[in-house]
């Protein structure tokens, strides 16, 4: 079995009285790309959310390349783990180019200035997710779809092995989503990476992850390889709606056709 880059057992969350994370368990395997489905309010941004230390889990433990996640030291954590969240804003008036040299702070001793490497980090990350040609505007007017680019390449430039992301692709459009998860694909191959990525689109993960967790109800409906996650009965079960899955040799990938309310099966 391939090293466990996080291990989750028993994990619980609640707003308030709002369970909702229940006694989760599952790992993430160093080198793979796992997509996070489930229906609306199942716990997916929160869960990125105690990954990443941004939240404390109520019970269970969390282990991230075999220590607690707790216990790690910021900085640590910081050149380990890239995160990028679901609603990336900022209000304050930096450039494009300020924004993703953000993501090159842990690697900046306190009081010094950005070495040439670092610079060579950011002019890639903007090049890989194309925003070179906005590097001198600001921030706070670009489109919704530049800044989520722009957030991706601060977690590039990071250069951190692994990546957490929030919806990555929510604001983009085809050719821009293709072109990202394309991107973190090669990252996982070539540069054996790890990615945990919350996603929406069925056929997007179907396409690009090689494990999937489903969430029901605050558990892990299914985790597992995508080919075996994908199937008619996950599909009912977790998200309520009727699906054929097939595979698509041009695709090169498992395709789910979804069945309109009320139509044939």
């Amino acid at each position: 079995m391939a090293e466990a880059v996080f291990q989750i057992s028993g994990l619980e969350f609640a707003y308030g009285e709002l369970a909702v994370l229940d006694g989760l368990d599952f790992r993430v395997e160093a080198g793979r790309f796992l997509g996070v489905l489930g229906p609306n309010g199942c716990g997916k941004s929160t869960l990125l959310d105690l990954m990443s230390a941004c939240r404390r889990p109520r019970a269970g433990s969390l282990l991230f390349m075999g220590n607690e996640l707790e216990r790690l030291p910021r900085p640590r954590l910081a050149a380990s783990l890239a995160l990028v969240p679901q609603d990336f804003s900022l209000h304050f008036p930096f450039t494009v180019r300020e924004v993703v040299l953000m993501g090159r702070h842990p690697h900046i001793p306190r009081f010094a200035s950005p070495s040439a490497r670092d610079q060579a980090a950011v002019e890639r990350a903007m090049a890989e997710l194309e925003v070179t040609h906005l590097a001198g505007k600001l921030v706070t007017e670009i489109s919704g779809g530049e800044k989520q680019r722009v957030a991706l390449a601060r977690a590039l430039a990071q250069d951190a092995p692994v990546l957490l992301l929030d919806e990555p692709t929510s604001s983009l459009d085809v050719n821009h989503s293709l072109a990202v998860l394309s991107n973190l694909e090669r990252r996982v191959r070539r540069a054996g990476a790890t990615v945990v990525a919350v996603m929406h689109d069925i056929n997007l993960a179907a396409a690009y992850c090689d494990d999937l967790l489903l969430l029901k109800n605050g558990k892990a409906h299914f985790a597992g390889p995508a080919a075996q996650a994908l199937t008619p009965e996950n599909l009912w079960e977790v998200f309520g709606v009727r699906a054929r899955v097939s595979w698509d040799e041009y695709a090169g990938a498992r395709v789910v056709t979804l069945r309109k309310p009320g139509g044939e099966a």
